[in-house]
């Protein structure tokens, strides 16, 4: 089983705190994967912590590509749709679904390509021998709109990179609703969010490399930002029966990595992320991976 946490690289205390859930990395708990955000100021910092982890094979690194919150590594002359006149990304997900279905689609993907190039480019010379195998998933799961997905698989192309893992996070809900004490917790909104990106990878997977080891059973969206209670022990049971029947690995997420206070954000100014990063359930999460044994 993966056992990921995203958002890697933000600060040093948050960086540490998300390996503190890796028995693997000195800690305790059953984190075995984790992916940076290289835009952050703190990455390079954050990298220098992790490298001699990922190097001894303690754990995964990927990239987590972000096209939403915080500072871009394109200029905005370069990039006029993703990042605002301040260089910050300024387009949410829904406005990147309405961009890529329109008459700029061509424009949005050649600007998502370079910064993608970017930021590849940016994660390769803190870890370079992830050249060969790659890892990839991306902030609010924004590389199933079917434009960014195109301009991912280019930008790889384009650095030369071979990958070897992609988050497709088309998630079944089935597992959820078999065990009451986690189906209490699945909130409508989050299957909103589910089905949107369930038909998002049906319109992507025809362009998943055959190369590629078959898409992991993904869970980390029906209980997005509450993780802790996919933790219940019938529910990790019941998602190891199903990939095993289906001949597939498991990637589980999880966002155990908070701040202390909002200044330490990408983008301290957008109520949604300062909310999710300053949130009780960031503590709450990583005590639930401290309590997993690895798998």
């Amino acid at each position: 089983m993966l056992v990921h946490a995203d958002d890697f690289g933000i600060s040093l205390e948050q960086s540490k705190d998300i390996l503190t859930c890796s028995a693997a990395c000195g800690g305790v708990g059953a984190l075995n994967s984790t992916s940076a955000l290289v835009t952050a100021p703190a990455f390079e910092k954050t990298a220098a912590f992790a490298r001699p982890f990922v190097d001894a094979g303690c754990i995964h690194m990927g990239l987590h590509l972000n096209l939403v919150e915080g500072p871009a590594l394109s200029s905005p002359d370069a990039a006029a749709l993703l990042v605002g006149d301040d260089g910050q990304f300024q387009m949410s997900f829904a406005k990147m679904l309405a961009v890529s279905a329109g008459p700029l689609h061509d424009t949005f993907v050649r600007e998502v390509r370079s910064e993608a190039r970017a930021q590849i480019r940016t994660f390769l010379q803190a870890f370079p021998d992830m050249q060969g195998r790659l890892r990839v998933d991306s902030h609010q799961h924004t590389h199933l709109i079917p434009a960014v997905f195109d301009g991912l698989l280019a930008a790889v192309a384009d650095e030369g990179c071979t990958l070897e893992y992609l988050r497709v996070p088309a998630e079944p809900l089935a597992p959820y609703m078999k065990v009451q004490a986690v189906r209490q917790q699945v909130t409508a909104v989050n299957v909103v969010k589910n089905a949107l990106l369930n038909a998002l990878w049906r319109m992507d997977a025809a362009k998943y490399s055959q190369a590629l080891p078959k898409p992991a059973l993904f869970f980390g969206l029906a209980l997005s930002g509450r993780m802790q209670h996919a933790a219940h022990p019938a529910f990790l049971e019941e998602i190891q029966a199903q990939a095993v029947r289906e001949g597939r690995e498991v990637e589980l997420l999880f966002h155990p990595g908070g701040v202390s206070n909002a200044s330490e954000c990408l983008a301290p100014q957008a109520a949604g992320f300062r909310e999710f990063y300053l949130s009780p359930n960031r503590a709450a999460e990583r005590q639930a991976l401290q309590r997993m044994c690895s798998s």
